[in-house]
């Protein structure tokens, strides 16, 4: 049991003991207690050589005999997209614009009450431009405004219409909304219409709704024994409302989760504005206590079928740039061939001397004589590709229970660059930690996700307790009863 981290006459805030702890530390796979001040682990092992670190401040908790791991971390799916999923129109199926102008008329008929009709997800390659848009608006048609709002408003023509495209730089609106924009540009005399501030004016969702689904999903994380979750594939608009929530939650001590954002990107964009953009980000996180984080640059890679393919040279300045400012880089490479770009990038990345966390997720892998021609290979977190609404997307891969904890502790540390923080039990790490009635790894692989935790750590403070959560439900039903 090592202390050394902290000084000799510092003790401890917390201790948990009379605990199983699966530590993923090598040279102390087990202990019985484990011992916090502040946010930091001071060590772990017996709690009869923990009594000098024991004054009466300490809260001393006897888990009787329970599991205790290190706090799980999700990186294969998007709990933003889980928010928001159901709660706009999904286009990102639509092949055609005559199939999204058809999906925006179904959309606007099954759901009267929105009173802003918004989408997200078309491919940039199906907004018509005003010319070819112009050929299809009926000759009949007063066009009062641009053709491709006039064809966007034969779809629904009696409220707004707000469509982002997938590349997340694009929308297209319809005749309604230009007239509220156009009315508001005016008034507030904005110079420059972006997407940004259409999104902002008309703003699709009730931000009370949000915050509350927001609170739900933290607390289902919470109770599969979550305390870190990376977010990927999601426009930085829905990721900021997502944010805005756990602020919310955080001001009020009801955070439970450190939460990793990711910049989306699935063209090439000019290198210097992007990293504008990711500083920025990281800006408005400083001041959170490492709960809220902007350090990833999220790269859909999809060469086939995107309209604006990267080239190899594009794609290499960009990570270069980006890397320069020690951002992660997270490439999601959809065929093989974009996977040997990835690899290829990584390659131009560790030339230059960058050694940020750099992650290539695909479903396909290189062979043994394509990676030793690249040197650098051995210097990436390579994982299966992303599934942002599973909550099993990794559980299919592995097939023991040892591997899947792996994965969701050191393996997952490593990919949102907290190797030397987080994923094990070790003194100086953050204190986060999932506590279980049963032991994890002697479960069957696919029943682990059914886990329910006990009791999740964050920071060194206890967040999440099923027995008082259980209390509450059972206080608010029969006082609801009572009415």
């Amino acid at each position: 049991m090592a202390f050394g981290f902290f000084k000799k006459n510092e003790t401890a805030d917390l201790i948990f003991h009379n605990a199983h702890i699966f530590t993923q530390d090598p040279e102390l796979p087990w202990a019985d207690a484990v011992a916090c001040r502040g946010e930091k682990i001071m060590g772990a092992g017996n709690l009869e050589g923990m009594e000098a670190l024991i004054d009466k401040h300490t809260q001393v908790i006897d888990l009787e005999g329970k599991y205790l791991f290190p706090g799980f971390i999700d990186v294969h799916r998007s709990p933003v997209l889980k928010v928001f999923d159901g709660k706009f129109l999904d286009l990102s199926e639509c092949t055609s614009m005559e199939e999204i102008l058809d999906a925006v008329a179904d959309w606007a008929e099954d759901n009267p009450d929105d009173e802003i009709v918004f989408g997200y997800g078309y491919r940039d390659d199906l907004m018509p431009d005003d010319d070819a848009a112009a050929e299809v608006v009926s000759a009949d048609d007063e066009v009062l405004g641009s053709a491709s709002a006039a064809l966007l408003s034969q779809a629904c023509e009696d409220r707004p219409v707000l469509l982002l495209c997938q590349n997340c730089i694009d929308c297209w609106t319809n005749l309604a909304a230009d007239e509220i924009i156009m009315a508001a540009a005016e008034e507030e005399v904005v110079e420059t219409i972006t997407v940004s501030y259409i999104l902002n004016l008309l703003i699709p969702f009730d931000f009370e709704e949000v915050e509350n689904d927001v609170k739900q999903e933290i607390e289902a994380l919470s109770d599969s024994g979550f305390t870190t979750t990376l977010n990927l594939g999601t426009p930085d608009y829905f990721e900021n409302l997502y944010q805005d929530s756990l602020i919310g939650l955080y001001n009020e001590g009801e955070i439970r989760q450190r939460f990793f954002g990711s910049y989306y990107m699935n063209r090439p964009l000019m290198p210097q504005p992007l990293v504008h953009r990711l500083m920025n980000r990281r800006t408005n996180c400083l001041e959170l206590n490492g709960l809220l984080n902007a350090e990833t640059l999220y790269i859909n890679l999809d060469n086939e079928t995107s309209p604006v393919p990267f080239s190899q040279d594009a794609l290499n300045t960009i990570v270069s740039e980006v890397s320069d400012k020690s951002f992660g880089i997270f490439i999601e490479a959809i065929g093989r061939s974009d996977l040997i770009m990835a690899y290829d990038a990584l390659e131009h990345v560790r030339e230059k001397g960058y050694r940020n966390t750099f992650v290539i997720a695909s479903d396909y892998a290189l062979t043994q004589e394509e990676l030793f021609e690249r040197s650098a290979s051995a210097t990436a977190c390579k994982t299966w590709g992303t599934n942002l609404l599973s909550d099993r997307s990794i559980y299919g891969e592995i097939s023991s229970a040892q591997g899947v904890i792996d994965q969701l502790t050191t393996e997952a540390a490593k990919i949102i660059g907290m190797q030397n923080s987080l994923g094990s039990i070790q003194s100086g790490k953050l204190a986060d930690f999932v506590i279980f009635d049963e032991n994890p790894l002697d479960c069957e692989v696919m029943l682990i996700p059914r886990l329910h935790a006990s009791m999740t750590v964050l920071n060194g403070e206890i967040v999440y307790d099923s027995n008082a959560e259980n209390d509450m439900e059972f206080y608010n039903l029969m006082m609801s009863q009572q009415f």
